[in-house]
């Protein structure tokens, strides 16, 4: 089947499961449900522009399948920053902060964060040692879901609920601010991934042949991970840490489009990224009736194909 038939069907289906969940047991009071459920959908558009781009940008430089930008620990560095603010400035700091201020130092750490990882581990390794590169990106999220927690223990237990209510932002409740914000971040950073396309092309073909092509590979490299950095920061404030998310779409946009085109892939990954949040919220809304959070759906399916992943690779290597 051609590409451009299944993107056709991806956004079919993409704009069917949209428009179900928005009519679907509307009944008294159905204007104030439409509304919010409105912007729930924008929220999940602007999410799922963020992760598809950020995971596949990601690929890019580092060329695995299972290793993504969450894997680096970023988004548990969102939950940490958020607890450290309760216990050093207390709850009432975080609450009366503004919301674009809030936003902005979420950026700032993990912006920081990933250029120290940059500098410090990524060049060297990223394509010499991807374990080690997972490896470390195991260790940080470990450490900073580990130091969220110590403090989290420390607090009082009104602190202790506002600190996990914070650490894990969802769409059940959307800020329209944060909405814009993470707008007005990913925008630029998708213009950039379409404009530069072919750039993103020849990346994925590695530092010597990127390098031959003409390509500054590292500066080229450390400019896709601030724009990944900053596609996650924006994903992560909308919905909360998803560890599996950009595993889940872009080994299933991989599995669909077997193309090397990013103009393809960047299309198909955005798309199963919007299909995916909205069959997951649909279910939190109509099934499960809010008792839990979309985070959760996506770490439980992510994290059961990301087992099946490894146990396919597991059992071509013996076979091999």
């Amino acid at each position: 089947m051609p590409d451009q038939k299944k993107l056709f069907i991806l956004l079919s289906l993409c704009i069917l499961m949209i428009a179900i969940y928005l009519v679907w047991g509307l009944d008294t009071g159905w204007q104030f449900a439409l509304n919010l459920r409105l912007k729930t959908i924008a929220a999940i558009l602007v999410a799922a522009v963020a992760v598809g781009t950020s995971t596949l940008i990601f690929h890019c430089i580092v060329h695995n399948r299972v290793v993504t930008p969450q894997a680096l620990g970023l988004d548990k560095l969102y939950e940490l920053s958020k607890t450290m603010i309760i216990y050093f400035l207390g709850a009432s700091t975080l609450l009366t902060m503004n919301i674009i201020m809030d936003y902005l130092i979420s950026l700032a750490l993990m912006l920081g964060f990933a250029m120290i990882l940059y500098r410090v581990i990524f060049k060297k390794v990223a394509e010499k040692n991807i374990y080690f590169l997972l490896l470390v990106g195991l260790i940080c999220a470990t450490l900073f879901d580990n130091a969220t927690t110590f403090f989290q223990v420390l607090l009082d237990p009104d602190e202790f609920q506002i600190a996990a209510y914070a650490g894990f932002a969802s769409f059940n409740i959307v800020k329209m601010p944060i909405v814009i914000l993470a707008v007005l971040t990913i925008l630029p950073i998708l213009f950039y991934a379409v404009k530069y396309h072919r750039t993103l092309d020849v990346m994925a073909l590695g530092r010597d042949h990127a390098l031959n092509l003409g390509i500054d590979y590292d500066k080229t490299s450390r400019t896709l991970l601030i724009l990944v950095v900053l596609a996650l920061a924006s994903a992560t404030a909308l919905a909360g840490p998803m560890m599996f998310l950009g595993l889940l779409v872009l080994n299933i946009s991989l599995e669909l489009f077997k193309t090397h085109r990013h103009a393809v892939l960047l299309a198909g990954v955005i798309l199963v990224s919007i299909l995916t949040l909205v069959i997951g919220q649909f279910l939190i809304l109509h099934v499960l009736n809010y008792k839990t959070t979309l985070s959760v759906i996506i770490n439980f399916v992510g994290g059961i194909y990301f087992f099946w992943i490894l146990l396919k690779e597991n059992k071509k290597w013996q076979l091999s």
